[in-house]
């Protein structure tokens, strides 16, 4: 596949170019499938692809994507090391993690490394379009079979790192802020469905993280939804 230089290109909240996608998988087949679903969408566009984590990283250093579809697994065991270098050689960079179907383990090692979607390896084209999008505005993103690992994750007690205790620390503004974060919202449109400025709703998430004691939006997320799903549970056992 040919691959761009991107060194001169405006940035990826421009409307005058694609957001700039790249695809690392150690099997062909998935990267071969996930470039000809990209095919022909005018606002992305594929600039380069790899099969393990050193051509990953130096691939990425050169042509500088935007959004990086990054198989979990690809390194081997040091996928923290991946994740945490990809986001200081290119600290604007979103990351999707394409996991296996049902693997519940790995999902929650995506989690904690930091990525900021989730699709499985066969996801569809809809699917794969919208996440990319809702990566690259600075929103999360949990595909719908992901969000079913969620919530069997949430079900096996396995994210002890989350507690739905500390949610009701929380002022009531930004639990409307965090419910929005799970919905997959970026700033800008948490901004305008609360009508607040976009730097009070990144100072509303500063804070929130500072009280529940989290980094990432997927684990605020994630945390969000385990409380929702306790309390379905709730009114379940009481109806």
């Amino acid at each position: 596949m040919r691959r761009k230089s991107l060194n001169h290109k405006p940035s990826a909240s421009s409307p005058s170019r694609p957001v700039h996608v790249f695809v690392a998988s150690g099997h062909e087949v998935v990267r071969a499938g996930l470039c000809t679903l990209l095919e022909g969408e005018p606002d992305v566009e594929v600039v380069g692809e790899a099969d393990n984590a050193k051509a990953v990283l130096s691939e990425s250093r050169r042509t500088k994507p935007d959004v990086v579809l990054l198989e979990f697994g690809l390194s081997s065991g040091l996928e923290f090391d991946l994740y945490k270098t990809l986001f200081h050689v290119l600290p604007s960079v979103r990351i999707i993690s394409l996991l296996k179907d049902g693997d519940t383990e790995t999902f929650r090692n995506a989690v904690e490394a930091g990525a900021q979607g989730y699709l499985r390896e066969n996801t569809d084209r809809l699917e794969l379009i919208r996440a990319i999008r809702t990566v690259a505005k600075g929103g999360s993103y949990l595909g719908p079979e992901t969000a079913d690992q969620t919530v069997r994750l949430l079900r096996g007690r396995e994210y002890s790192d989350c507690s739905p205790s500390a949610l009701p620390i929380l002022s009531p503004q930004e639990r409307r802020v965090i419910a929005l974060i799970a919905e997959g919202d970026t700033n800008k449109e948490i901004a305008a469905k609360l009508v607040l400025s976009e730097r009070t709703v990144k100072n509303y998430i500063t804070s929130m993280f500072a009280k529940l004691e989290i980094e990432r939006r997927a684990q605020a997320a994630a945390l969000y939804l385990k409380t929702q799903y306790q309390s379905s549970m709730r009114e379940e056992m009481s109806a």
